[in-house]
């Protein structure tokens, strides 16, 4: 799959971050916007993301500088399409709004693979409006996308096969860990597996087992400190299926199975506090707080990838 140009969609928290990836991989990059203000402003994201993968040793300095060449910004995303070999979209999470870009996109382009990163609509949805359908998938890039390795890469019912797989191959060619999901459900793979366990951390709270803060910590320094270098099913197998059996046999009838957020959650929502943007979520939160958990989790990711980059992880 020969991709030189790709063009993305969108300068809120993931566009800009990854155009840097494939500007860094060595793909010009350009950053579309529906105001030439909001499209620089993509842009100059962008560069200070190289910029700080660069200062963290994450990214030769001297190749970080040449990507930043290769970022452009655009106001017109049919002109950018046909410029481009791939388009990532990566516009507010609105079915209609995203058929209605996507059909846009198709009109514009025959040959262009088209990708979204939502991380949850139905690409099938998604591509349901457009004529060229085998050529669009997801491209779910995790936030921060300069720094999380992971892009789930989804099939939708119509997506071809060797399309995806040849997608798949640029982003580990990107350096990035792709993975491919072969069903459109709804959560694709990561959030599904992310939203099993916030319903049974909200149980827990809910019936009083524990507070928030106590199940956040359990998380961080038991189950969640080995993930990086422990799977779940590697988990299982060293184990031993017969015991993990047991287990569940035991513990899953104690579980929550609901079907919708949890009760506790749903008040939350009703009562406004939705969170880190509203101060109080399950957790109370200030501006300063805030900060630091997102500089923390930045430092722990950087520090992470430095290991990886050195052989220390696979």
């Amino acid at each position: 799959m020969d991709i030189r140009h790709v063009a993305v969609a969108g300068t809120g928290m993931m566009g800009p971050g990854i155009a840097a990836i494939f500007a860094l991989a060595g793909r010009r990059a350009t950053i579309v916007s529906r105001t030439a203000e909001g499209s620089a402003a993509g842009v100059a994201k962008a560069r200070s993301l190289l910029d700080t993968l660069s200062v963290n040793g994450l990214a030769d300095p001297a190749q970080a500088k040449e990507a930043v060449t290769r970022l452009a910004p655009s106001t017109d995303p049919e002109r950018a399409v046909q410029a481009a070999q791939l388009f990532v979209e990566s516009i507010p999470e609105d079915l209609g709004t995203k058929q209605e870009f996507f059909a846009r996109l198709d009109k514009a382009s025959p040959d262009a693979i088209l990708c979204s990163n939502t991380s949850g609509i139905s690409i099938t949805a998604i591509a349901s409006k457009s004529t060229r359908r085998e050529r669009i998938l997801t491209t779910h890039f995790w936030n921060p996308p300069y720094l999380m390795p992971l892009v789930e890469v989804v099939m939708g019912e119509w997506t071809s096969r060797q399309i995806a797989d040849g997608v798949v191959d640029l982003l580990r060619g990107c350096g990035k860990v792709p993975v491919l999901v072969r069903q459109d459900r709804p959560g694709q793979l990561g959030n599904r597996i992310q939203h099993a366990m916030i319903r049974e951390c909200v149980n827990i709270v809910q019936e009083g087992i524990a507070t928030a803060e106590d199940v956040d910590l359990a998380v961080k320094t038991g189950v969640g400190f080995r993930l990086p270098v422990y799977g779940v099913f590697e988990h299982a197998d060293m184990v031993g299926l017969d015991l993990v059996k047991a287990v569940q046999d035991y513990v899953l009838p104690d579980l929550s199975t609901v079907k919708e957020a949890g009760r506790l959650h749903q008040e939350k929502v009703a009562r406004g506090e939705l969170g880190v943007k509203a101060g109080r979520g399950f957790l109370e939160w200030t501006p300063r707080k805030a900060e630091e958990v997102r500089a923390r989790r930045d430092a722990f990711l950087i520090q992470f990838l430095r290991w990886q980059k050195a052989g220390k992880f696979s």
